[in-house]
């Protein structure tokens, strides 16, 4: 018979392991739309500025949809990047601490990670809620509902902080 702290700690255990396939499926998914984003951007500006250049008839919509899939690619890319420490950081701290201290560093920057990714959760609904039931549009050609551009927002906080979970468990489950 086991203790039941073995049992906590193995359900634990076997929680995490099914959040971090969870945030993983959710990683690769937000990647490909992201993926498909930066295609269409790409596609999108150089008709525009094929149209600019030799017709002097910019896309109107052009520099919108740019901006708005600019933002999207942002926030469906940051658990990713966060995922695979792709993310800019100073390491002159990182590299020249050990053991304990190195833990503790770590610990704060997920602490760090964890508070604005709730904050953007938080206040990014509570925005999107906010745009979407006064139904505030983007003063554009397109008018676009500025709820449908800041939505991604706090969708793509979510695997951002289920990532700091993830690893800030794996930081700490060997302690």
């Amino acid at each position: 018979m086991h203790p039941p702290k073995f049992k906590r700690r193995q359900r634990m255990e076997r929680f995490f392991k099914v959040l971090e396939k969870i945030v993983s499926v959710m990683c690769k998914a937000f990647i490909f739309v992201a993926s498909l984003m930066m295609a269409g951007l790409v596609v999108i500006v150089c008709i525009d500025l094929t149209l600019r250049y030799f017709f002097n008839a910019p896309l109107l919509w052009g520099t919108e949809v740019t901006e708005i899939f600019l933002l999207y690619i942002t926030f469906l890319g940051t658990a990713w990047v966060f995922k695979e420490n792709g993310h800019v950081i100073v390491d002159v701290f990182i590299t020249h601490l050990e053991g304990r201290r190195k833990k503790m560093l770590m610990s704060v920057v997920y602490l760090l990670v964890a508070i604005v990714s709730i904050v953007f959760i938080y206040y990014g609904f509570y925005a999107t809620f906010d745009h979407y039931r006064r139904g505030v549009f983007n003063p554009t050609i397109l008018e676009t509902p500025i709820a449908l551009i800041i939505v991604i927002i706090p969708i793509g906080s979510i695997p951002l902080f289920l990532e700091v979970l993830v690893k800030g468990w794996k930081l700490f489950r060997h302690s």
